[in-house]
């Protein structure tokens, strides 16, 4: 049965970042909230907390789905604490599975630290790889997007020590073309974009220079992008990434494909930081995010934004409706 309003489930976030904040500023505007049915996923305590602390109207009760708060847990905003991790994850590992269980038709994680999560118990380097696993998904690709620009990660959160062994790794294995596939595939069904095209970043400067400052695009890139455009793909590259950024090739695209997080997402943040959704591409469910990280430097302050957040909830709904629709039609 199609909903009027996509159900969305949101994650707290690191209770010591700014997710908490930013979920009560989204909830006192009743403008912004009457256009979506949102639920959260974490704890009355952390809510009242904030609330409190910013003379914030609180949440209803009936809004919070509630999961365990760890035993003598005190939130210290701007502070690293492994259970504060382990409440951030808890609420990570239950929104998906509500998803999953088709109780949500979308969710959207508040930012969580990396380093909470895994002293918290959660062994992973972020939403994505969890995610990934939780919903037993074959492929996960991070695509952020914004009006001005779109990028897809090759690789994910891994050390850049490690970078050209995971891509040797990833095409020897096949996983590189079908990461590119779940690009397209959610360009073409997500995003509506009919035939999309997709610029491919070198991994080297000057394109490896002809090997000689690097092989990987000879050995890796080259290969992938002439097997794939025979396939009838639309790929073009590898391109030196300072050229491609300096002389606004990424506006011939649909979307740049990077080879590593920082390549990707330092150009995005300086073009669209706040203003940009994180999408999790191949997953059994949706999820997006905000571009931003816990903010730990202001978290307390009452400082946080909130239009990222309200991009990904937008974004997630829309995502949401064009799947439920889908299946309506088909049905």
């Amino acid at each position: 049965m199609k909903r009027n309003k996509p159900k969305i489930i949101l994650t707290t976030g690191d209770p010591n970042g700014i997710g908490p904040e930013i979920i009560l500023k989204i909830f006192s505007d009743k403008k912004f909230l009457s256009g979506y049915d949102l639920y959260i996923s974490g704890h009355r305590k952390i809510f009242n907390f904030y609330s409190a602390l910013y003379g914030i109207e609180n949440i209803p009760s009936e809004r919070i789905i509630n999961i365990p708060y760890p035993i003598s847990f005190k939130i210290t905003p701007g502070k690293i604490n492994g259970k504060a991790g382990k409440l951030s994850g808890d609420s990570v590992l239950a929104s998906a599975k509500l998803c999953l269980e088709g109780k949500f038709d979308a969710m959207v994680t508040l930012p969580l630290s990396k380093e909470a999560l895994n002293l918290g118990g959660y062994n992973f380097p972020g939403h994505t790889e969890f995610l990934k696993k939780i919903t037993v998904s074959d492929n996960a690709v991070m695509i952020l997007s914004s009006e001005k620009f779109s990028v897809a990660l090759l690789t994910g959160h891994i050390p850049v020590k490690n970078i050209s062994k995971e891509l040797s790794k990833k095409f020897k294995s096949e996983e590189l073309f079908s990461r590119i596939i779940t690009i397209n595939n959610s360009l073409v069904r997500d995003f509506g974009i009919k035939s999309p095209t997709i610029g491919i970043l070198s991994l080297n400067p000057h394109a490896g220079d002809g090997g000689l400052l690097g092989k990987e695009e000879d050995e890796i890139i080259i290969p992938i992008i002439e097997q794939m455009n025979d396939a009838g793909f639309k790929l073009r590259g590898p391109y030196a990434s300072d050229a491609y950024f300096a002389n606004s090739m990424y506006k011939k695209f649909s979307i740049t494909a990077a080879m590593f997080h920082d390549q990707g997402l330092i150009p995005f943040k300086m073009m669209s930081f706040g203003k940009g959704v994180n999408f999790t591409a191949g997953l059994n469910i949706i999820r997006t995010s905000p571009d931003h990280g816990t903010a730990f430097d202001i978290a307390g302050y009452g400082k946080a934004n909130t239009e990222s957040t309200k991009y990904a909830i937008k974004t997630a709904a829309a995502l949401a409706k064009k799947k439920s629709d889908h299946l309506f039609t088909r049905n």
